[in-house]
């Protein structure tokens, strides 16, 4: 019995030896990092030396039986770079957080990588490819720069990847959005946001973006993309959140879109846009933004948009658009900000517009829009702005209290 409990008292002293070397170690290696910090007397990491705990006494080291599991120095006022960073050291950390510093040079591996608001140039290391587990990928507001790799399309776990406002440029392979697993990014079914915004991407938007349907945000404003919205994207039911504004994208909106019962903001202004605007957008019930100004939209507003009772943000001027404003429009109580202006819409200004108890602002200017200004604007108790001017309003101006409009 004595030697039985010897052998546990040996085997439980070579753990506790593993594991206190194992700490050593990697504390060791976090100290020569901290090292080539151009500020070394970082107040927030005073806390790391070889005279303290690593596992309870760092300031955002987290430890899990004795060994690194996650790194946490987010917006700490580092100044220096990732080639030293010990990687080789830190076997079991699978979490680190070091944005909002002022980190530069190039990227080397990790599992959840969150390096956003830096200052990282270079290209983006296609060696991340071989981060199979990685699931959230966090580039954006950075300097880097080159084509977007091929082999993120290996990433099949990848559930979040952010890359906007980068200085990024190039078609977005089409490698990394068809073909077959593991090297198509069309096969990445867990990822839930896509944000490539703010970037020089061009080309045309992959029909395979359709099979990533577990997709609930996708933003590729300001690029240069081309060619037709596909109508695959109207399979992403989950979708809440949609921003193709500021490229050069052509043709109509997808009729498909009206698959999108869960869209909440629907961004496609400033592109090449045409044709009518299809029935089918009034499906999306649950929109609280519809940005579609500074497009080549024609023909009448689809009716019953509004009908879900949620709209406020609704712009579509600059355009061609004709005819009366639907009457589900005209009475949408839920409207904040609203512009109609610079297109052909016609009516009654006296009739066209219910009471909008939400209403901050409202750009009707530059229509055909004809009769006299209403009293009931006055009911607008939160209006600030009402644009009405080059249109064929006459009578006489209402009493309208703490409202500035225009109608020179």
């Amino acid at each position: 019995m004595a030697h039985e409990n010897d052998t546990i008292y040996y085997i439980c002293l070579v753990i506790l030896f593993t594991v206190t070397f194992a700490s050593t170690e990697e504390a060791t290696a976090l100290l020569k990092w901290k090292a080539t910090f151009q500020n070394k007397n970082n107040s927030l990491l005073a806390s790391w030396t070889l005279s303290t705990d690593a596992c309870r006494g760092w300031y955002g080291v987290i430890c899990f039986n004795g060994r690194t599991n996650r790194l946490k120095i987010t917006d700490a006022g580092v100044i220096g770079t990732l080639h030293d960073f010990p990687f080789s050291f830190l076997l079991f950390l699978e979490y680190v957080d070091l944005s909002m510093n002022q980190l530069s040079g190039d990227l080397t591996e990790l599992e959840s990588l969150h390096l956003y608001s830096n200052h990282l140039s270079g290209p983006i290391p296609s060696e991340l490819a071989n981060l199979k587990n990685l699931f959230d990928l966090e580039l954006c507001d950075n300097r880097l720069g080159g084509s977007i790799p091929i082999t993120l399309g290996d990433l099949t776990q990848l559930k979040i990847l952010y890359l906007y406002s980068n200085q990024l440029s190039g078609p977005i392979p089409s490698e990394l959005l068809s073909g077959s697993i593991p090297a198509s990014f069309g096969n990445l079914r867990n990822l839930h946001s896509l944000h490539l915004g703010d970037n020089k991407l061009s080309g045309s938007i992959p029909i395979t973006i359709g099979d990533l349907t577990e997709l609930k945000s996708v933003q590729f404003y300001l690029n240069q993309l081309s060619g037709p919205i596909p109508s695959e994207l109207g399979n992403l039911k989950k979708l809440t959140y949609l921003d193709l504004s500021d490229n050069q994208l052509s043709g109509p909106i997808p009729v498909s879109f009206g698959n999108l019962r869960n869209m909440q903001s629907l961004y496609l202004g400033t592109n090449k846009l045409s044709s009518s605007i299809p029935k089918e957008v009034a499906y999306m019930d649950n929109l609280v933004v519809l940005s579609i100004s500074y497009n080549g939209f024609s023909g009448h507003l689809p009716e019953r948009l509004c009908k879900g009772g949620k709209l406020e943000n609704f712009t579509v001027a600059s355009n061609k658009l004709t005819g009366p404003i639907p009457s589900s429009l005209s009475k949408c109580s839920s409207f904040k900000w609203v512009r109609f202006n610079n297109n052909s819409f016609i009516g009654n200004l006296s009739e066209a517009f219910g009471i909008h108890p939400e209403l901050l602002f409202i750009d009707l200017s530059d229509n055909d829009f004809h009769g006299e200004l209403s009293n009931n604007w006055g009911k607008c108790k939160d209006l600030i702005d009402l644009q009405v001017a080059r249109n064929n309003i006459g009578g006489r101006l209402p009493q309208i209290n703490q409202i500035f409009y225009v109608m020179k």
